[in-house]
């Protein structure tokens, strides 16, 4: 196997990792009503716009078809994700773990990484 199609295929594996990253701690804290942990949320975030930026360039780099418009929105919709939990931490640092701002933040950003699964599986 050529050293390229390994580093793909690490590459969608460790995009999955951040989508689990991402989603688990959402569909685990959605019913809870103790303070938010938001972290982990934000690391997969991270990883998700990263390794999807990477998996593009390789499939670039192979030859391999990139449907531009999916890529443009599937993207679009990460970083929006992740700037919703950057805003979501900052506001729960500065005004405390309980703060009411948190929350909707918090099912916003869910519900993206959610609607963006949807975009990956459904747009063939």
């Amino acid at each position: 196997m050529p050293p390229l199609d390994i580093a793909r295929l690490a590459l969608l594996v460790a995009h999955f990792i951040g989508l689990a990253a991402l989603i688990g701690p959402f569909l685990l804290q959605i019913r809870g009503g103790s303070p938010l942990r938001l972290r982990l949320m934000l690391i997969g975030a991270v990883v998700q716009v990263v390794t999807g930026n990477a998996l593009i360039a390789s499939r670039r780099l192979q030859g391999i078809e990139v449907d531009e418009l999916k890529m443009i929105l599937k993207l679009g919709i990460a970083v929006a994700t992740l700037g919703l939990l950057i805003a979501a931490v900052i506001v729960q640092r500065r005004r405390g773990a309980d703060a009411g701002a948190v929350r909707p933040l918090f099912f916003t950003a869910g519900g993206f990484a959610l609607a963006d699964v949807v975009v990956a599986v459904v747009w063939s």
